[in-house]
């Protein structure tokens, strides 16, 4: 189990907590049904799904490298070490991935908000976690989340990650006012160079929209709190 402890500027969602292992979360101790990646995936193809699974485990597969990407980046956030390289503890196997993404200069003169921070819906009784919140030097706040794909080629196919982005964005605003006008950016890195899809502008609720689909398929009487 693990709780998100958040040493910096927001304080963690009050009773919600985060186990990694099954990639579930608890809301004052009763598990959360629904996620924000169950959710956008829910109608996803069957040969897509199997391409997923198949290539998820192993020293090779994407479950590794996401995770190597994701402690290195989750380590730079928290410490912000720019001496001795990053002062980031990661296998040089991932560096193609890491080196670039911790390079890149949206990380440079920023406030960290957040990392590797949870949030919670509560009318929907969905949660998610989002990967950093920034605050730019010019007061920009900037929303993101890092993907990795394993070539130039997948990059070509893989979708930008707009919803599950502004799906955060719109959860966080349920408990913090830092979003507000001064929201910028979301940002999702999906290839070895760090190659950022940015989305601008007001926050859209494009979870509901993949949310209004994906409820009608629930059994009757699964713990949904509310039916947009």
């Amino acid at each position: 189990m693990s709780e998100h402890v958040n040493p910096l500027m927001l304080e963690p969602v009050p009773g919600l907590e985060f186990f990694p292992g099954p990639h579930r979360y608890r809301m004052n101790g009763l598990w959360v049904p629904h996620s924000v990646t169950q959710v956008l995936g829910f109608d996803m193809s069957p040969s897509k799904r199997e391409a997923i699974e198949r290539t998820k485990g192993g020293p090779d597969g994407w479950e590794a490298r996401g995770n190597a990407v994701h402690s290195a980046l989750d380590q730079y956030l928290s410490a912000m070490k720019l001496q001795n390289g990053h002062g980031v503890i990661y296998d040089d196997r991932w560096a193609d991935w890491i080196d670039p993404l911790l390079d890149h200069p949206i990380f440079k003169g920023v406030e960290v908000l957040a990392n590797e921070f949870a949030v919670y819906d509560a009318k929907k009784n969905c949660a998610g976690s989002f990967d950093f919140l920034l605050r730019t030097e010019d007061n920009r706040i900037v929303l993101g989340d890092a993907k990795t794909v394993s070539s130039k080629t997948a990059l070509a196919k893989r979708q930008a990650a707009h919803s599950q982005l502004a799906a955060y964005q719109s959860m966080l605003a349920t408990h913090t006012s830092l979003v507000g006008d001064r929201f910028g950016h979301r940002c999702g890195w999906t290839r070895r160079s760090s190659h950022p899809q940015h989305g601008r502008g007001r926050r859209l609720d494009l979870l509901g929209r993949s949310w209004n689909r994906y409820a009608v398929t629930l059994p009757r009487g699964s713990p949904v709190y509310e039916m947009p």
